[in-house]
């Protein structure tokens, strides 16, 4: 694909400008309440509002408790959605019956299995970067990622962006529709990245005298308006992929993507806003009088250790002078022996108790649903029990998760999809299928969870049935062992390789029960025969009896 003209004061590259300050501005008012959280809940994370994110000082916050219930349940998060233990996804269509065909159950199953390869780390960075998507979920209740096919190197990457770094606007049915990311580079950095022939003059020039000037480059992604398809070049794609940089406002190249490769998940958010809120935000009050309480405790425990002196003069005490054990104090007492310096007297009782700062611990614990996140040293526990809190986790979840699998793990896995499409590494679908749509069904901890009480429920059927049958057989006769076994193994998240269809289990019952019929035939024939021969045996010996 050839880049389109490149030039100097290129109207793109001011319009990527102008969206990234427009789009900075309506988002203005997140960003206050996103570096409080950050200063407090995630100091990795900040500098919002700031030109350049990395030139931040690193927050130093006085207590871990809040980081160590964001991580917990950023934790769960990661654990319950995308744990790569497990698959955590499969492709199906809305046909049950045609998922239960064995050519389309095997195909889904391959195609479903080269997919969730590509999220390895061979192939992705996928896990890592989704680790730091759902931190910044937990706390700020946005996160943005995107991913790229680097050509020539044969992987994948996904990038998590912070989000000082990207804005973003939504259409009319809340999907991401535009995104403009702004970001720093060296000379050198941008050599490496678009290549010389690609970059303005002055950056080249500053590259071979190896400056270390950053300057900003912007990645500006959109809907594109002169879209045609089958066209070559960026006119053929349905996103334009711009990137521009501020020196000389530098048009450096221009493409196009057939899907959006950026991903803007959030946790809670009101119907028609662009950025949601998160446990973060929900956690913040109380993080900040906790952060208070620590405040006024560690300056009463500072004025204790070391107080206050008063003295008469400046000359009684030396300036910044301390009182060290052992050490000498000239001028401390006068020649009556009265005491020259005292402490200034002050309240000894902050009016603060453990309790109360531990009440606000476990506020900020239950914001991060912590009780229910966290079963780890608890004993004594039933399968049941541990099962109810799980199920109470997924109720709580449940509008969440299914926000964050519609705004990030179903377009990711779409997107993946059509790229391994399009490489030519994904087989055909069986002779017949072409053009069934497909869709993503989830088959992680937590989609497992909420799918187990339909199985749970129907175990609990044969349960209840299970006495009634030995009063009337008829009770058993309502049950399809076919549509049970089928429930169940949906519930369990079964792979289908290991079903076989309802058609070859009625052959292999019907084979089953010939061989059993004859089985019983041969047995009758064998019986009949012995019979025979003792009836000859026993007539013969009384006809012998009979003659002596």
């Amino acid at each position: 694909m050839q880049p389109a003209v490149i030039s100097t004061e290129h109207e793109h590259a001011l319009l990527a400008q102008q969206r990234w300050g427009d789009l900075k501005a309506e988002r203005s008012h997140h960003e206050q309440d996103w570096e409080a959280i950050a200063r407090l809940i995630r100091p990795q994370r900040g500098g919002f509002s700031m030109d350049n994110h990395h030139e931040r000082l690193a927050e130093k916050p006085l207590s871990s408790a809040p980081i160590m219930a964001q991580v917990n349940f950023s934790s769960g998060l990661y654990g319950a959605l995308t744990n790569p233990a497990s698959k955590w996804f499969h492709f199906q269509t809305n046909d049950e019956a045609l998922n239960a065909h064995k050519p389309m159950a095997d195909w889904l199953d391959v195609i479903t299995a080269r997919v969730y390869a590509s999220f390895a780390p061979a192939v992705s960075p996928f896990y890592d970067q989704t680790t730091m998507l759902f931190s910044d979920i937990a706390a700020f209740g946005n996160a943005a990622q995107y991913d790229e096919v680097p050509l020539g190197q044969g992987k994948i990457l996904d990038v998590t962006l912070s989000l000082a770094e990207a804005v973003w606007d939504i259409d009319a049915y809340g999907l991401v529709c535009e995104v403009v990311r702004r970001f720093y580079l060296s000379p050198r950095a941008a050599v490496d990245m678009f290549g010389e022939k690609a970059l303005p003059r002055r950056v080249v020039e500053l590259a071979a005298a190896r400056s270390n000037d950053k300057h900003a480059y912007f990645h500006h992604v959109g809907r594109n308006g002169m879209f045609r398809a089958g066209m070559l070049g960026a006119a053929g794609k349905r996103w334009f992929s711009r990137y521009a940089c501020e020196v000389d406002n530098h048009l450096i190249r221009e493409r196009g993507y057939d899907d959006m490769p950026f991903f803007a998940p959030r946790w809670e958010v009101e119907s028609g806003a662009i950025y949601g809120t998160g446990p973060g935000f929900n956690a913040l009050a109380a993080t900040r009088t906790h952060h208070r309480m620590d405040e006024a405790t560690l300056r009463a425990a500072q004025r204790a250790a070391d107080p206050t002196i008063l003295a008469p003069d400046r000359y009684s005490w030396p300036l910044h002078g301390r009182i060290r054990p052992g050490q000498v104090v000239y001028g401390g007492v006068n020649q009556r022996g009265d005491m020259m310096l005292r402490q200034m007297e002050g309240p000894r009782d902050i009016g603060l108790t453990l309790q109360e700062k531990q009440a606000k611990i476990e506020e900020i614990r239950d914001a991060f649903h912590y009780t229910l996140m966290n079963l780890a040293g608890r004993t004594g526990m039933t399968a049941t029990e541990v099962m109810t809190i799980n199920e109470e986790r997924m109720r709580l979840w449940a509008p969440h998760m299914g926000r964050i699998q519609h705004e990030y793990l179903a377009p990711k896995i779409a997107r993946r999809f059509s790229l391994l499409w399009k490489a030519g590494q994904l087989p055909p679908p069986p002779e017949g299928t072409e053009g069934v749509a497909l869709q993503v069904a989830y088959t992680s901890a937590a989609a497992m969870a909420q799918r187990s009480a339909e199985g749970a429920a129907a175990v609990r059927v044969i349960e209840d049935i299970a006495p009634l049958a030995q009063i009337d057989p008829r009770y058993t006769d309502r049950i399809d062992p076919d549509g049970l076994f089928e429930t169940l193994m949906q519930a369990r998240g079964a792979p289908a390789k290991m079903m076989r269809s309802r058609e070859d289990a009625d052959q292999i019952a019907e084979a089953r029960q010939e061989r059993e019929q004859q089985a019983q035939a041969m047995q009758m024939m064998q019986q009949g025969a012995g019979a025979a021969r003792d009836l000859a045996g026993a007539m013969g010996g009384g006809m012998e009896g009979g003659g002596m």
